[in-house]
This record gives structure tokens, sequence and C-alpha cells, in this order.
């Protein structure tokens, strides 16, 4: 084997594993300086590596190879709110490679993944963890006696087990969560006692661990919410409203920073955890005093640096409050963050996210912090923000925003698609056009809204500056009739009278009851019912080619929304059936006419509703209703796969 094939091997090599750079450019060195004594040595070197990766696997060199950065250069390169519970109260949660296990006071755990939403553990429980390796949870639930239990199901076979029981009503266990060989589990075991006139109080509180094997139980420190750091010999916890750093070898403690409920990465990089800070903030160009609740991270090797990765508002203050007392007066935040939980690739984190709204009442949903360390590109950027915008995300698109109004979604019409046109600079500053289709619930409308968004270097990579309007296309049927406007200019596409009559019977209604366009094909796609309901067919117009053609019929069926992908060539019908008094979504291949119905796609999920909500260019969001709250799940119709985001 010569020294080219050799280096091409390694570089074939280097592909597909994680490095460490440093030790990298230190081999490189030494190889160069004496290459050609050192070719029996890097064969050996090469065969080893590969041994490494068949014996212990891409995951373990991942966890020891990549080279860790700071908590601070983390970047936040995408936020979204996936389930939306309502009133119903959730728990700390737990996540593994995509399932997401949920916990709901008094209703027990649910499983969320690709397949639906079902009940794994009837037992009611706050809170959640799963096994390093994903074939285990643990959980704390209340005994018939009324005592507090610790309880651990085995994924593969469905056994659930009791691990530890509390000697007495007042001692409650919490914080379960396993060691990361997942051969123990540290928890929080409490006193709670009542008070001499009304309540309750903490009488004692401290962190053990119980081997699994032995069921030995050990006291560790005193506090709450504990987390072993993987190969550091090391927990994390709160005490007194401060997170604590403890080596478990001499027994030292340093203090991290102020903050609850600390979540330590599965790598054992960083800590998740909540923080309040009083902090004035202005409402209505006056300062008041916000009580702010956001997440940070922090880094576990130097526990110095830090970033907040949420951005929480202050509340509106009541109406009519004078001037004078609003100096004075103290607020809360529109949000509370509860519960951050990392991902089992360390790359994620999840939150519990509470809407503190005195008008619609509390409501409780689940978000997704991504984090990365690269930098988000120009493109990423604007991708992320017209996400944010069409799911309503306001909070996250303001992040990507240098200035952001006040408004920034409308109810209708609302944005059902997006596309990136192109990018590139303009007098030395970078650039993105990208197009935001609208369209309207029941009614013959749609629009195409052309921008270009400029940026300027951000923390996170890129923020956008400014946006400016390139011009908007409108199509709009008024009785029987479809136009586009542009420029102010009304052109006349077609009338009903030009509709083959195979396409069109006449007991057709002249009322389209939704309308939506291609871009890339220069196509309307429209809807039209029978003036009895019974009926509504779904037609396409080519107006190149000014060519009509029949997509779909459906009886007894009100279509009130349509939707077209980026490349259209999919289609994405809401469709409420009279017979069956239910809501269906479909997704056309535009090509093969094959149609898909995503309703069958949840074997084991009692679904009260479901409706496509927007196309991320070529893959479909869309929500299931089920009677314990939303969720969104995405279709990719080139792969025939629902996946969770």
């Amino acid at each position: 084997m010569d020294e080219k094939r050799i280096e091409e091997n390694l570089n074939k090599l280097k592909e597909l594993i994680p490095v460490n750079h440093e030790l990298k450019e230190s081999l490189k060195k030494r190889f160069k300086r004496n290459r050609w004594t050192k070719i029996g040595i890097a064969i050996t070197v090469a065969a080893a590596v590969l041994l490494m990766v068949f014996s212990f696997g891409i995951k373990h060199l991942q966890d020891n190879l990549i080279t860790k950065v700071n908590a601070e250069e983390l970047k936040i390169i995408n936020q979204i709110s996936f389930i939306s519970l309502g009133r119903i109260n959730a728990g700390k949660i737990a996540e593994y490679n995509g399932t997401i296990y949920i916990p709901l006071h008094d209703k027990g755990i649910y499983k969320y993944d690709s397949k639906g939403f079902e009940k794994i553990i009837d037992k009611a429980s706050s809170e959640v963890a799963v096994s390093p390796d994903g074939t285990k949870l643990v959980f704390i639930t209340n005994t018939s006696a009324g005592k507090n239990a610790i309880y651990i199901k085995d994924l593969k076979n469905g056994k659930e087990n009791k691990i530890i029981e509390s000697k007495d009503p007042d001692t409650y266990y919490k914080d379960a969560v396993f060691s990361p060989d997942g051969n123990k589990i540290i928890y929080t075991e409490q006193v709670i006692v009542p008070r001499e006139t009304h309540g309750f109080q903490v009488k004692e509180s401290n962190i053990n661990v119980v081997d699994l094997k032995s069921l030995k139980i050990t006291k560790l420190a005193d506090g709450c919410c504990g987390s072993f750091v993987k190969n550091g010999d090391a927990i994390v916890f709160e005490r007194d409203n401060k997170i604590i750093y403890k080596n478990l070898k001499d027994g030292s403690e340093k203090i991290i920073d102020e903050g609850k409920r600390p979540s330590v990465s599965p790598n054992g990089y960083y800590i998740a955890y909540e923080k309040y800070e009083l902090k004035k903030e202005k409402i209505e160009d006056i300062n008041v005093t916000v009580n702010m609740n956001n997440i940070w991270i922090a880094d576990v090797s130097s526990l110095t640096t830090k970033k907040q990765v949420t951005l929480n508002v202050p509340k509106s203050v009541p109406p009519g409050m004078p001037k004078e007392e609003i100096q004075n007066y103290v607020t809360s935040t529109l949000y509370t963050y509860y519960w951050p939980v990392w991902s089992s690739d360390s790359k994620r984190i999840f939150v519990l996210k509470n809407l503190n709204e005195d008008i619609r009442g509390n409501t409780m949903q689940l978000m997704k912090i991504e984090l990365s360390r690269e930098e988000l590109t120009p493109e990423e950027v604007v991708k992320k923000f017209l996400q944010a915008i069409i799911v309503r995300d306001e909070d996250f698109a303001r992040v990507l925003m240098k200035n952001p109004p006040t408004i920034m979604t409308v109810s209708n019409p609302h944005p059902v698609a997006y596309e990136i046109l192109g990018s590139g600079t303009e007098d030395g500053k970078p650039y993105v056009d990208a197009s935001l289709t609208y369209g309207y619930i029941m009614n013959g409308y749609c629009s195409v809204n052309k921008s270009r968004y400029y940026l300027s270097p951000d923390s996170n990579g890129y923020i956008i500056d400014s946006i400016k309007d390139l011009g908007t296309v409108e199509f709009i049927e008024k009785n029987g009739t479809f136009y586009k406007i542009e420029n102010n200019v009304e052109t006349k596409l077609f009338d009903r009278g030009e509709i083959p009559k195979e396409i069109l019977p006449d007991n057709l209604n002249t009322h389209s009851t939704t309308l939506t366009y291609s871009p890339k094909t220069n196509i309307i796609f429209f809807t039209i019912q029978t003036n009895d309901r019974s009926q509504s067919r779904i037609i396409s117009y080519d107006i190149s080619h000014r060519a009509f053609k029949l997509i779909d019929s459906l009886e007894n069926t009100i279509i009130p929304d349509i939707k077209v992908d980026s490349s259209g060539r999919y289609l994405a019908v809401l469709a409420y059936n009279d017979t069956s008094q239910q809501s269906n979504a479909y997704v056309y291949n535009l090509k093969t006419g094959e149609r898909v119905d995503l309703r069958s796609k949840f074997e084991n999920t009692k679904i009260e509703e479901i409706s496509p909500q927007f196309w991320q260019q070529d893959k479909l969001i869309f929500q299931i209703s089920l009677k314990e709250g939303f969720l969104y799940y995405v279709y990719d119709p080139y792969k025939g796969q629902v996946l969770i985001p």
C-alpha cells in the first residue's frame, strides 16, 4: 500500500467519525516529520481507529472526541412550540431518540412519537425520566396506602417494578433520574409537614442515590433536583435557589449561578436551568420592575460561561393605570418556563412554556430549543424567521430581528407556505429573497408576497436588520370569476363558463370555498362545492397554458382550506365529512394523482381534529387535536413518512 492510498483511506475515515482537532494537528506534524518511517505506524493507527468504531460505536466516539465549546459559544438555531396542552398541567418530560414521554397530572404518562400520542402508564405522576439506553423509565407516584414510591418501567416487556416506597405519608420523592451508566437512580427525598398557622413547609430535603442492583441508598447532599455529571464523578443540584456543582471525590462545592431545576446534558458538557431576576424593563415608555423568568445554560467544565437561551417579555400593564403608579409597578413575565430537559443527543432542550394570560387563562406548551456550535447562515435565519411567523411564535421571531414590530402576525389572511428564492449581497450587505404565501379560510383568496431580508452579523450568526417589499401578487374569486391582481392591475383569468362541463357539473355552486397558488408552476388550485354541500371538487388551472384539470371529487365534504408546497408538486387539503362528522387531512401527489390520508397514519391515537398548518418548503407541518391537547407533526411526501418536529 503506497502513501497516497494511505492518506486517501485516512481522509475517508475522517469524514465518518468526529475527531479531536488539536490531537489531529499534533499527529499530522509528527507524521510529516518522518512520513516514510511512520507508514507502518499509520496503518496500525488506522486499523485501531476502525476497531474502535466497530467496537464502541460512533456515539461513544462523539461523546469523547468532539471538541467542546463553552456554553456562551453555543448558537440557538431553532425554537418551536410543538405541543399545546391547553389548561392541562404537564410535568417534567423525558426524550430518547425522537420519542418524548410526557406526564400529565392525574392522567398518567404518555408517549409522543411519529405513530401518535399513547398512554403507556396509567399511574398519575408529575415527572418521568428515561435511562441512557432508552429501555427504561423511572417515575414517582402514590401508592394505595397514600405513600410515595419510585417505579421503573421496562419498555421492552412492559413490567413496572417498585424500587423505593416512603416510610410515611409525610415523606415525598421527586427529581428521579438515572445515572449515566444506568445502574443508579439519583432522587430527592423531602419531609413536608404542616405549618402551625397554615400551609406546609419543607422540613428536610436530601439528595440520595439508590443502587439498582443492591438497592443500597446513599445520601449525597442537602438540596434537590440532583443530576450526575458524566465522566465527572460529580453532581449538580439546587439548594437555596442556587445551582451547585459538587465534587463527589473531595466533597467540595461551587456555586454556578442562581437558579432552579438544573438539568445536566447526557454528554456531561452543559447545565440547563431556570433563572429568575428582577429587571427594569420599559412598558409604554415607562420603567417597571419585572420578575424575569428565562432558561439559561452554563458550562460544566469551567463553571463560568453562561448563556440565556429564551427571551421572555413582561406582561402588559393593566389598562387605565396612572403613569405614576406604573413607575412603581412590579409585574411578572408573559410566559413561565419550567423544567428544562436535554435531549438524548445533548443538542436540544425541551422546556414547558406556560402562557400567563388573564383573558384566555393559563395554557401550557412544550417548546424545543435547538443548539449548535455552528452559526446560522443568512438563509437559515430567514427560514427560521418565516417558520416562526407562520406558527405564530412571535417570541422567537423577535429574537431574529434587530427592531421587531409590536404586532407580527394576523389571523386572516394568514401565511401558509414560504420559499427561499435566492441570496446575495447588496452594497456589501447580505440579503435573502423569500416569498410568503397567504391564504384565507373558506374564502376564494390567495396572495404571494416577495420580500428582501437584509441581515448583519450577530451572536447567533446573523440577524434581520430590515425587510424590503418586492411586490405582491393576489388571486381572488368574485361571483364565479377569477382574477389576478398585480401592481394594482386586475386581470381576468377565467369564469365558470370556461370550465369544461365534465369537470364542473351544472349543479355546482359558483362560489369558491378556498384558493391557493403555486409560483413555481404558475398554477392556481381552487375548490367549488354543490349548493347542497353534498359534493366538493378540487380543480387546478394552469395560467400559462389556460388548462383546467380535475384533481378530486369528494362526496358529502366541505373543503375550507388547501395549501400547495413550494415545488408545486404536492397539495394539502383540509376536508370535513358530513357523514362521519370528522376532519381529514389529505396530501395529493399532483403528478401521479395519489392521495394520502394523514389520519390513517395514527392507528392508536383518538384524533378529534386534524388539519394541515403550513408547508415548510417541501414538508407539511400539520396538527392533530386530542382531548389532551394539540400536537404538531411533520409529513414528508417524498418519503411518505410522518415525523415529529
